[in-house]
């Protein structure tokens, strides 16, 4: 392992036919060190995390995780494109948390929880069954191991879905506006969750607008509009003490509409 950031993202650009979502970002993230990212709907935010992941493939610019070139490899001076399997091979080790909790229905909890593990890395169930179990117990819900996802609230869902990324022993987390659809009463319990991986060493990036969570949590502010990078540094300088009108307006409006937490 290089002494390199865990997360090495350098000028990522991404276009859906004549619209530039991300315009040049690069941004890093150190072993367990936790990023959140914010900023205006449609600035780019979950458009850089699916990059990232390799959801979607970037038109230029490299993304590196744990050394790994993700999505290509070097061949005669050119990037060339990994195929499908070998790009799912990298993508075990980058864990994503959704807005929507994306939980298979006719599946249970802990199945839903050990079904990657099973598949992507060929985990015995029994094996499988012990790790979901041990996930399931990190998020408070071992006791709902038996349940479906539509007996369960939807904090408890995204709950599980945080446990179903963590059963891939993943080297970093994504999570993508992950209280965005829950009840407000719910927010709470999926933001705990996150705080405890926080405290154990997980790597993170998060994109939010819980501006409370980022000041307690992050390690570094990250804040996106119109696809480029407009500031970055210390919780506390980006949040309490912006340098640009775009952050100073941004957060005075989500603290105005009361959407802060």
């Amino acid at each position: 392992m290089s002494d390199r950031p865990l997360l090495v993202v350098e000028d990522l650009r991404k276009s859906f036919g004549d619209n530039e979502v991300l315009r040049g970002v690069s941004l890093s993230c150190e072993k367990a060190e936790v990023v959140c990212v914010i900023g205006p709907s449609g600035s780019g935010k979950s458009t850089l995390l699916h990059c990232i992941n390799h959801l979607e493939a970037p038109d230029s610019g490299t993304i590196v995780v744990a050394d790994q070139l993700i999505g290509y490899e070097p061949r005669r001076g050119h990037l060339v494109a990994l195929k499908d399997r070998d790009t799912a091979r990298q993508r075990r080790d980058i864990g994503m948390v959704f807005q929507r909790f994306n939980l298979f229905p006719h599946l249970t909890v802990l199945d839903n929880v050990t079904l990657a593990p099973r598949l992507a890395r060929g985990i015995a169930k029994r094996e499988a069954d012990e790790i979901g179990m041990k996930m399931l117990s990190s998020v408070g819900l071992s006791n709902r191991r038996d349940s479906f996802a539509r007996e369960l609230s939807g904090g408890q869902q995204q709950r599980v879905a945080i446990a179903r990324a963590l059963a891939m022993s993943p080297k970093l987390i994504l999570f993508d506006e992950p209280t965005s659809a829950l009840d407000p009463e719910l927010v709470g319990e999926v933001l705990k969750v996150m705080r405890d991986l926080a405290e154990e060493g997980m790597t993170m990036v998060v994109v939010t607008h819980e501006l409370q969570f980022a000041r307690e949590v992050a390690n570094t502010v990250v804040f996106m509009d119109d696809g480029v990078v407009v500031e970055r540094g210390r919780p506390k300088e980006v949040l309490l003490n912006p340098k640009t009108d775009r952050a100073r307006l941004f957060i005075a409006r989500l603290v105005g509409d009361g959407k802060e937490k």
